[in-house]
């Protein structure tokens, strides 16, 4: 199993909360992954890249993390668009762009919550007129992160008769426009926002799969995991934290501080053994969304603890405790179908868990 990057996570840790502060795109952040070779990582060996295993993958998703959660929800995203690539029909835009990703030279992300987990039910948000040479895309991508400094979008859309189609869409198409970044309460600096179309044209040679009933039906096994492992690592960044700050304290607020450090630890390897039963080819499908609330639960209560903790001083904007409470925040409503939102409420409005 891959080890930890101590270094990559000491470089990202080091700037994080100033990146926060100044809520600005940061090419530092991209310089500490490329020069990691973190692009490398799920990409085949035959292109170049690492093709790591799960448990190897997770690791180095939960690596990110706990270096920076602006580089992680940078980092996952260009990792999404460019495994929907790697497993897609298109083999000649697999070759073309896979070298190009593995080198760290051709930047991604997604668009497609509107076809996951953003305004189901209605309108499709984004349309897609196909016939059979070119892909014409109208409406909206409602979150997209840093799409202002990618080379490509990868995207999809709802077809006249409910079919999906995903392709690649390069960042400079006529009637692609990218919105100001949102005014988030954390991760400013991701340049997260909606990117419209208006007739955006794509070629058959970028289109990834459809029309099918389900595009993004095919992917990367590790995808269960990745928002989970990004949550851990987070979680330990946090606990680094916790123990300079609980030896400071209490017998009694230490014991809170152990209580929660043991449940992480149980939890993280909760996350390892599920990412070994992904490498020897079992699914995940009945437990993902269990894994994920327990993720949300810990992620909350452990800012909960590191903030009483920390006291007035975490409350100021240069201690990293107070970024931490905002970060676990965005858990609850990063890629959270209403499965997860109820199994994370359950558990935060329950019992506190005691060993």
């Amino acid at each position: 199993m891959m080890t930890m990057n101590g270094e990559l996570v000491r470089r990202l840790q080091a700037m994080a909360t100033d990146v926060d502060r100044v809520g600005a795109w940061s090419q530092a952040v991209i310089d500490a992954l490329s020069e990691a070779g973190c692009w490398r990582w799920m990409i085949p060996t035959e292109f170049g890249g690492a093709g790591l295993e799960p448990v190897d993958l997770v690791v180095g998703y939960e690596t990110v993390a706990r270096g920076s959660m602006a580089a992680s929800l940078i980092f996952t995203q260009h990792d999404a668009a460019a495994d929907l690539i790697v497993r897609g029909d298109n083999a000649g835009l697999r070759e073309r762009l896979c070298p190009k990703l593995a080198a760290g030279a051709y930047f991604l992300t997604v668009g497609i919550s509107q076809l996951t987990t953003s305004r189901q039910g209605g309108e499709p948000a984004m349309k897609v007129d196909w016939d059979g040479m070119r892909a014409r895309f109208d409406g909206d991508m409602p979150w997209s992160t840093a799409p202002a400094h990618c080379d490509a979008i990868v995207t999809g859309g709802v077809c006249a008769d409910g079919q999906q189609l995903i392709a690649c869409m390069p960042a400079d198409s006529p009637g692609l426009t990218v919105a100001e970044p949102m005014a988030l309460s954390g991760l400013q600096s991701t340049a997260t926002t909606a990117v419209h179309c208006d007739g955006v044209e794509v070629g058959a040679d970028w289109v990834i799969r459809g029309p099918v009933e389900k595009a993004l039906g095919s992917r990367s096994t590790v995808r269960p995991l990745v928002v989970s492992a990004s949550g851990i690592g987070l979680a330990g960044s946090m606990v680094d934290l916790l123990r300079e700050i609980a030896p400071k304290r209490s017998a009694e607020l230490r014991s809170f501080a152990d209580d929660i450090i043991r449940h992480y630890e149980r939890v993280r390897g909760e996350i390892l053994d599920a990412a070994e039963m992904l490498g020897q080819g079992a699914g995940l499908e009945s437990r993902k969304a269990e894994i994920r609330s327990t993720v949300n639960d810990l992620v909350v209560r452990l800012a909960l603890v590191l903030m009483t903790l920390a006291k007035g001083t975490g409350y100021m904007t240069d201690h990293p405790a107070q970024r931490f409470v905002r970060e676990a925040m965005f858990f609850l409503v990063w890629s959270a179908p209403e499965t997860v939102q109820r199994m994370t409420l359950a558990k935060l409005l329950g019992e506190p868990e005691t060993d």
